[in-house]
């Protein structure tokens, strides 16, 4: 449990704010690479409870400026794209994706006020499907050599999705392994649907066993859960003892506002932008190392479940709830897909949760090391000693955030765990440039 004020530091992020000027100094998220239209690629958002507006330019640059005119406050979400830059529908002035202002056209042309005008402008960069931004002071960090950051397009898929829910509940819903066994059940073994990721699916053939990952968490509901604090953030062990073998899930948080899951030969990153206090997107990050991707499936998937990327079945429709499907169907009985499960906890837990009426116990484990760590951070957060920011290239790179989910021998799961990532890494045509061998930590826990 925290304490109210402790609540307020770790929710609230608007500008100013502890936790605000944390999640500032990290490279957000602000759009899907898709919602930029070829015609005109320019749209707003809002992140961290600012207002913005991307754009690409002409060179095919990706720029993010604060929406409002730095003149009278005309909305650039309107704004021409031309000459190099954004240019204001109210009285003309020009932007570039720096913020400076290239030309105010109704002046005469010898008056250069516009070269003392600068607009708030963010530097962005696009990887793999997804416009990242830094909204933070000073030079951004460099752009982390993340393993799907590195994959190519063909192995990777992204995607986003709308919680009204508080980012920090939205968070550390990702990094609670038990829930897999409650909230995500499915009661039979043969309701295997696109949008059930795969769940009725027997573990990897690799793992040579013939039991499903859906009856696994059903009737083994109470994992063993080891913790480790890392240089990332935080690892969590989730290990079920089947009898013959145990079943090892390895799942991160990825300090300050993400999670990194294995889900069957994929792992999965999901990063929970707020939007503002009481609001966030989801972004998904599907990557794989041995085939590409099934872009075509999971698209699918995410259209069945969102319409402009906010979930069809939601507060208004009691998110299609059927007391019939949670007597035969599913535990909870709003469908198959494991993203409107959780939404249906997070929004229904209030828009900011109220942690002070808590109580936490042993299958908390990774949450409490959580907010440890966030609430360390916010204390320290004017003197910018955080966790993975860095600026030296030579130390870019972060083979240790690994995931998995797979099986071993009870008494090697440790390495074994480690052994089979390093085989999947090794096995990917991208691999030399993952350096596969640099995999650290995964036999030194507690670093």
């Amino acid at each position: 449990m925290v304490t109210a004020a402790e609540n307020e530091t770790l929710t609230r992020v608007g500008p100013g704010t502890p936790m605000g000027k944390v999640l500032r100094r990290y490279w957000q998220p602000v759009l899907l690479t898709e919602e930029l239209p070829a015609a005109r690629p320019v749209k707003e958002s809002r992140i961290l409870g600012e207002d913005i507006v991307v754009f690409r330019d002409e060179q095919g640059r990706y720029g993010a400026l604060a929406r409002r005119c730095a003149h009278r406050s005309g909305d650039l979400a309107y704004g021409r794209l031309e000459d190099g830059g954004l240019r204001c529908p109210y009285h003309g002035w020009l932007y570039d994706i720096a913020g400076r202002c290239l030309d105010q056209p109704a002046a005469p042309a010898e008056y250069r006020f516009h070269d003392k005008v600068r607009q708030t402008a963010y530097p962005c960069v696009e990887r793999n499907g997804i416009i990242y931004g830094y909204l933070g002071p000073g030079e951004p960090p460099l752009f982390p050599e993340f393993d799907w950051n590195l994959a190519p397009d063909t192995h990777s898929f992204v995607y986003k999705g709308y919680q009204r829910a508080n980012w920090l509940q939205s968070t550390e819903g990702e990094i609670d392994p038990s829930h897999l066994s409650f909230l995500h059940r499915y009661l039979t073994d043969q309701s295997d649907t696109e949008e059930s990721y795969g769940f009725n699916q027997f573990l990897a053939a690799a793992d040579a066993t013939d039991i499903s990952v859906t009856k696994l968490l059903r009737d083994i509901p109470n994992p063993k859960l080891e913790v480790e604090n890392t240089e990332f953030g935080v690892r969590i062990f989730a290990l079920r003892d089947a009898g013959n073998f145990m079943h090892v899930r390895v799942t991160n948080f990825l300090f300050p506002n993400g999670a990194v899951v294995a889900i069957g030969d994929r792992s999965l990153v999901q990063l929970h932008v707020p939007i503002d206090d009481t609001s966030n997107w989801r972004f998904d990050i599907f990557y794989r190392f041995e085939t590409p991707m099934d872009k075509d499936v999971l698209l699918r998937e995410r259209l069945k479940t969102y319409e402009d990327y906010k979930p069809r079945r939601n507060m208004e429709n009691r998110y299609g709830f059927s007391a019939e499907e949670q007597k035969t169907g599913t535990y909870l009985g709003v469908g198959y897909d494991f993203n409107i499960h959780d939404t249906v906890i997070l929004e229904g837990a209030g828009a900011i949760q109220d942690r002070t009426k808590e109580n936490l116990g042993y299958t908390d484990k990774a949450i409490v090391a959580a907010r440890q760590m966030l609430l360390k951070a916010a204390g320290e957060a004017d003197d910018g000693a955080l966790p993975i920011l860095t600026r030296d290239p030579a130390a870019n790179r972060f083979d240790n955030l690994a995931t998995i989910e797979t099986v071993t021998a009870h008494d090697e799961w440790r390495a074994g765990w480690v052994a089979r990532q390093l085989k999947r890494r090794a096995a990917s045509p991208w691999a030399a440039k993952i350096e596969a061998a640099k995999l650290k930590n995964g036999l030194a826990p507690g670093r």
